[in-house]
């Protein structure tokens, strides 16, 4: 039991430490008070491009972040990634306060063109804004261009494109609806302070 809390205290330690050493190496890395990366994580980060990570937000093992140009990804406060998740940005991912995400979940905002080649190089570009807090389940696929409602619960596997609804539960490939939810006020963005 004691060692147990030791080894646990030993891995907040060294999260918190990977944090604090992102910010140290890039220039581009804000990151809030109580935030932990987990080991193995890999973050590309070019010159002009932010990451901006939330108080309390934590990022688990062997995920990538991968920010080009002058994008930016910004997790909020109490945000969770999940281990081996991929976050890649040209231009934004807003990602919102209390939200979830599961492992090996996949965020981006661009992909290839459709219609040319792909080793042109040619990318459609649209921003991704996932609100305050969402689930999203394990293994799901957030399209560019995506925007997911506060309160909103994505199943496993599912593949999110356009605009899914604040308290709505959704599954499938594509996305849709299968339930609203109902409980006003329950949302850590809705309480007062």
């Amino acid at each position: 039991m004691i060692l147990h809390r030791v080894q646990t205290r030993l891995r907040r330690t060294k999260a918190a430490l990977r944090a604090s050493w992102w910010r140290l190496i890039h220039r581009g890395v804000e990151a809030g008070t109580g935030v932990q990366v987990g080991a193995g994580c890999r973050l590309i980060l070019e010159p002009k491009s932010r990451l901006v990570l939330g108080a309390r937000c934590q990022v688990d093992d062997a995920t990538t972040i991968a920010v080009y140009g002058s994008g930016v990804i910004d997790l909020g406060a109490g945000a969770f990634v999940g281990h081996h998740c991929t976050l890649a940005a040209r231009t934004s991912i807003e990602i919102g306060p209390g939200t979830h995400l599961a492992e090996l979940v996949s965020v981006r905002d661009h992909d290839h063109t459709v219609g040319v080649p792909p080793t042109s190089g040619e990318m459609t570009v649209h921003p991704v804004v996932i609100g305050a807090d969402v689930w999203i389940g394990s293994k799901v696929t957030v399209l560019a261009g995506a925007r997911i409602g506060d309160g909103a619960v994505v199943g496993a596997n599912a593949v999110v494109r356009g605009e899914l609804p604040a308290r709505s539960v959704c599954v499938g490939v594509p996305a849709r609806v299968v339930r609203l939810l109902d409980f006003p006020g329950e949302l850590e963005s809705e309480r007062s302070v």
